[in-house]
């Protein structure tokens, strides 16, 4: 009986012991759990006022809040990218750099990180690596316009200007009114100009290209004796060059030397007889003599060898409404104006005949057009200057 005691004493012990485990480790379960949770939002909290930080622009606060949610979540790529973001603000772009590479490597495929790797590389002048990343970016996200700038601006920097204006040019497509874009698509075709015009001096400076450069930069800057003289030059070196001619003849008719400006368009009609802008120029010719015939023959032979000759309908417009057929000057024009119509001219003539003709709704709107469009050329000639 004693033994059986003891046997039974013995079972009742072990089942306390067993059971007095089970307990202590569902309450070491719990806790480890409770204590979980509490880190989890504690991690919520931090990074939900890093944030708020980060909305107010208080990037040290952010940076802060942020590194303590790191510790609860070492592995969280979510909290490396916002860090990188924190410090790249804070122009450190070292540890931005550094933590944006982190969250990548957990992420490859992030393309925010890859755009703060990008850029941050950019700002420490690595534009090898700044284009490693943002190409990496853009693979994954093409229509960021922000990644094709900052990719055209690694490419710049490596000499790789061709390249470069690729990328500007695509950044535009996602944000016209990029103005810095837009500097950055003149300055490099700028560029690239200067470079092939002095490539073009250095292989033949007596070449007929290298003296209708200088003409065009004499005729920019409103030097037309110079700008003569050198097409001169040029017709003489080269007779049976096309576009030259008619280039000489426009300067001439530019101060009012008409017979020249003529003698000039006849010679270019000799090289090219099917030339629009040799008609073109004889028809202006003609209605500054006023001789609207033949005026109104060079129009229509203009547009007969190019239909869509904005210019050229313009000024057979001109002189329909000269020989007094309003009805089909207005016809004329209303065409004109929808192959040019950013020149003012059309519809202030526009203007003009519909008052003429009893139609007031329609040259308020020609006339306020017209207005519009002269402002618009008052404001790019002040940037101009």
């Amino acid at each position: 009986m004693r033994i059986i005691q003891k046997a039974r004493d013995g079972l009742r012990q072990a089942m306390l012991t067993v059971l007095c485990c089970c307990l202590l480790g569902t309450l070491t379960l719990r806790c480890v759990h409770a204590q979980q949770a509490i880190a989890g939002k504690r991690y919520d909290d931090l990074v939900r006022q890093g944030k708020q930080a980060e909305s107010a622009n208080n990037w040290d606060q952010a940076v802060a809040r942020y590194q303590e949610a790191l510790k609860l979540n070492p592995n969280s790529a979510s909290v490396e990218i916002d860090l990188a973001g924190a410090y790249y603000h804070l122009k450190e772009f070292e540890k931005a750099l550094d933590y944006s590479g982190r969250s990548l490597a957990a992420e490859p495929h992030s393309w925010a990180a890859a755009k703060i790797a990008g850029r941050a590389a950019f700002n420490l002048n690595r534009p090898d690596l700044a284009a490693k990343y943002l190409q990496q970016a853009i693979a994954v996200k093409s229509d960021d316009a922000e990644l094709h700038y900052w990719l055209g601006m690694s490419l710049y920097s490596l000499r790789d200007a061709r390249h470069a204006l690729d990328e500007f040019y695509r950044a535009r497509l996602y944000n016209p009114n990029d103005v810095e874009d837009l500097y950055m698509i003149g300055k490099v075709h700028w560029e690239m100009c200067r470079q092939a015009w002095e490539e073009m001096v250095r292989v033949n400076p007596d070449s007929i290209r290298v003296k209708q450069m200088v003409a065009e930069q004499d005729e920019a800057r409103n030097l037309y004796a110079e700008a003569i003289a050198k097409y001169q030059e040029i017709i003489q070196q080269q007779p049976d060059a096309p576009g030259f001619h008619y280039a000489l003849g426009k300067l001439y008719l530019h101060i009012a030397k008409f017979d020249a400006a003529a003698e000039a368009f006849e010679g270019e009609l000799k090289l090219d007889p099917a030339n629009p802008l040799a008609y073109y120029g004889l028809g202006e010719v003609a209605f500054e003599h006023q001789n609207l015939p033949l005026a109104l023959q060079n129009a229509n032979q203009a547009i007969k060898e190019k239909p869509d000759f904005g210019d050229a309908y313009v000024l057979l417009g001109q002189v329909e409404l000269d020989m007094g057929d309003e009805q089909k000057a207005m016809e004329t024009l209303e065409h004109a104006a929808t192959l040019s119509p950013s020149d003012p001219a059309v519809f202030y003539m526009l203007g003009r005949i519909y008052r003429d003709l009893g139609k007031p709704d329609l040259a308020e709107k020609a006339v306020a057009t017209y207005q519009k469009l002269k402002d618009d050329q008052l404001k790019e000639t002040r940037v101009a200057q």
